[in-house]
């Protein structure tokens, strides 16, 4: 194979096997690799070279560089023959742990830090548990309230529930349970906002005219206007839906208002649903 070469710098390239046999130590377990060096027939400039490497005595020496085809490219380096595979799972192995945390490597997040047993008890006090506390049971639900997140938080509050709903089971509810659960309660309170929405926007369009009419008389009598809560109880409407309505009203260009308290106004080139 010729004179010992030094090793440059190696990139992350696929290397692959040789198929011959090394010419100082006759070992089988030859490859060929890329290496980036200096191009010395061009100064500054910089190159990749193929160079036979010997794994058993490190022997390399350096070829021809050629135009590979496409599939060798992109080929995957194989191990040689006789060598194991630790990656190789065993026939019969359940690979589903290892799938999660393959999962959780691949995409870089560092692991998720085991909750305190001062954690457990916590989410336990808050779903209801009402037994003896020991380390066998901090041990059971440690999982689950890692799972869970920090307290007062949406994952925190689904965690609750759905652990108060399993109170005598047997065993502890799956991790899954705790993000069905969270998803449930976000697409609930999101149809509910739309609800809302729909509610207000039907009350805005309803009262445009009698609440321009209030702003401009509260406004012509006192030199301000009226806060939000006078104007929704001139109109009626109470509870949840009076700051939304006003909001709606806003948004169709009905009133205006800044940051300052009794700001409220009336715009002048607003035109209702019906003239326009």
């Amino acid at each position: 194979m010729g004179t010992h070469v030094e090793q440059a710098a190696r990139g992350s390239h696929a290397r692959r096997p040789l198929g011959r046999p090394c010419r100082a130590c006759g070992s089988t377990n030859t490859w060929v690799e890329l290496r980036r060096e200096v191009d010395r027939s061009r100064p500054g400039a910089a190159g990749e070279w193929p160079y036979a490497v010997c794994q058993a005595c490190g022997h390399a020496a350096r070829g021809r560089r050629t135009q590979p085809a496409p599939q060798q490219r992109d080929s995957v380096a194989r191990p040689p023959e006789g060598a194991s595979n630790e990656s190789t799972p065993a026939p019969g192995r359940d690979q589903s742990a290892d799938r999660v945390e393959q999962t959780g490597s691949r995409k870089g997040r560092p692991p998720r830090p085991k909750a305190t047993d001062e954690r457990v008890e916590q989410l336990l006090a808050a779903a209801g548990y009402n037994k003896a506390i020991t380390a066998e049971v901090l041990q059971e639900h440690r999982r689950f309230a890692t799972h869970a997140g920090k307290p007062g938080l949406p994952r925190w509050k689904a965690a609750v529930a759905v652990l108060n709903g399993a109170m005598g089971a047997p065993e502890v509810p799956h991790v899954r349970e705790i993000y069905s659960e969270e998803k449930r309660r976000r697409e609930a309170q999101q149809a509910r906002a739309a609800r809302m929405r729909k509610q207000a926007g039907e009350l805005a369009d309803e009262h445009a005219v009698a609440a321009r009419e209030q702003v401009a008389r509260v406004r012509a009598e006192t030199g301000e206007g009226p806060t939000w809560r006078e104007l929704a109880a001139a109109l009626g409407v109470k509870g949840p839906l009076a700051s939304a309505m006003i909001d709606a009203l806003h948004r169709r260009g009905a009133l205006t208002s800044t940051k300052e308290p009794r700001s409220l106004s009336v715009t002048p080139e607003w035109m209702p649903p019906s003239d326009r």
